[in-house]
């Protein structure tokens, strides 16, 4: 167990909090190098306290391959430990693959969203990337000369600590067995379990200074892309109310992206960063994306599970809306599997088509402008791709809303919308909803 000589106070809380019973030997306390009392080399750029823990780990390391220990499990101070500790641990133990070189028990996974981490067993998973080094598991010598090599390695990127370092040594194994890639580097098994069973003990971080009030437990290798956490997309092709739709979503409390644009004077509802994926991979009026189905997936994936992330962090649900998306829904469907939510938007096609066709003959030369033929291939394209995914996928949850319904009745069709959404609205955030919705918005029908 890792702990700086002046942390005695950490030391005796973490020994006070072992679980009972204790599946390791007796722990044996190494005294952590201190940053502040040592020179850290000009070139390292991550702070006094992230020498240190470098320097701490690498000696352990060493102490190890010295004196002939094949097998080791390094705990930092902050060492947290969960519910059901020693069981939890005896099942990740029990299915850990033959080849493993390294485990962790604690730690954060990074990437998750374009790189999720690979199911092994029931409770055994292949990571992509792990930050936090405050638990883990290291055994067998030629692993243990492996991991040596790499720490002592000058290839630092600037301001690494060296859990990042460590997670550019993981990222080989997973590049290579799970996404086919040649890598000729050095590497070693590194697995995780399903649920992470040590967090980190609500203290002031030796490193960053930071206090936390809990313990904190990161994603885990289950849910690392949020899979249980519902993502409500909005369908409807352009001009079709969707829009309107969005930012009621937004000021009922969902989280629709961290910058909102759009078309409309009121407020689009559209992500940013959404907009511009979308654009990229099919330029309007296009009609069929520019990249493989399998790059378009993993970049709206990696898009939205970002936001369910934030959405997470704010405690609520995430959304998005966009035209292309009806053209995607496929793609968002393999990515998202089970926690695809629809709304779909709709209003007479042929409106929506007129609609269109105005917009465009307002703004010729605009890049969001196109001629009438365009508008109406494009417009009939999106609801279709919709219309025969609903029909496909029966199982999938759907919300329909009647935009003439909408701006009719604005309280019923959102109290309706509030209720498949899940979450629980204030009183002033379902009026700002409900005010948002102009009743004339029924032009061309």
């Amino acid at each position: 167990m890792m702990n700086l000589d002046r942390r005695d106070d950490r030391m005796q809380e973490w020994m006070r909090q072992l679980p009972d019973p204790w599946p390791f030997p007796e722990p044996e306390r190494f005294a952590a190098i201190d940053g502040r009392r040592v020179a850290t080399p000009p070139q390292w750029r991550a702070g006094n306290g992230a020498w240190g823990c470098y320097r701490s780990h690498l000696l352990i390391l060493e102490k190890c391959l010295l004196e002939h220990i094949d097998s080791y499990v390094v705990f930092e101070d902050d060492a947290g430990f969960g519910d059901d500790f020693c069981e939890r641990l005896q099942e990740f133990i029990a299915e850990l693959p033959a080849d493993w070189g390294m485990a962790y028990l604690g730690g954060q996974h990074l990437y998750a969203g374009k790189n999720p981490p690979h199911k092994v067993s029931e409770h055994v998973y292949r990571p992509y990337n792990v930050n936090r080094t405050h638990a883990f598991m290291v055994r067998g010598r030629e692993a243990m000369k492996t991991l040596y090599r790499h720490l002592t390695w000058n290839d630092w990127h600037t301001k690494h600590h060296i859990d990042h370092h460590l997670g550019r040594l993981i990222q080989r194994r997973y590049q290579a067995l799970v996404q086919g890639k040649n890598i000729q580097k050095e590497s070693i098994a590194v697995y995780t379990p399903d649920r992470w069973l040590v967090g980190q003990l609500p203290t002031k971080s030796n490193i960053c200074g930071r206090k936390w009030s809990q313990t904190r437990f990161f994603n885990d290798a289950k849910n690392a892309d949020h899979s249980d956490a519902p993502f409500f997309a909005v369908l409807g092709p352009h001009r079709a109310g969707t829009s309107c739709v969005a930012m009621v979503m937004h000021h009922l409390g969902v989280h629709m992206g961290n910058q909102l644009g759009g078309y409309e004077a009121t407020g689009g509802g559209e992500a940013v960063g959404l907009a511009q994926l979308c654009e990229k991979v099919m330029r309007f009026p296009a009609t069929d994306p520019n990249v493989s189905d399998d790059q378009l997936t993993q970049m709206l994936k990696s898009w939205i599970v970002s936001r369910k992330s934030e959405a997470n962090r704010d405690k609520t649900v995430s959304g998005a809306k966009y035209p292309h998306l009806c053209r995607f829904v496929n793609h968002l469907h393999a990515g998202l599997g089970d926690s695809l939510r629809i709304i779909s938007v709709e209003r007479d096609i042929e409106a929506s088509i007129r609609s269109l066709q105005n917009r465009s003959e307002k703004h010729r030369g605009q890049w969001f402008a196109a001629n009438d033929e365009e508008c109406e291939v494009l417009q009939r394209s999106l609801r279709d791709h919709r219309d025969n995914f609903i029909s496909d996928h029966p199982d999938v949850p759907v919300f329909r809303i009647e935009f003439a319904e909408l701006v009719t009745y604005p309280e019923e069709v959102i109290g309706n919308l509030v209720e498949f959404l899940g979450i629980t609205p204030t009183q002033d955030e379902i009026q700002s909803a409900i005010e948002h919705v102009n009743p004339d918005l029924r032009k061309f029908g």
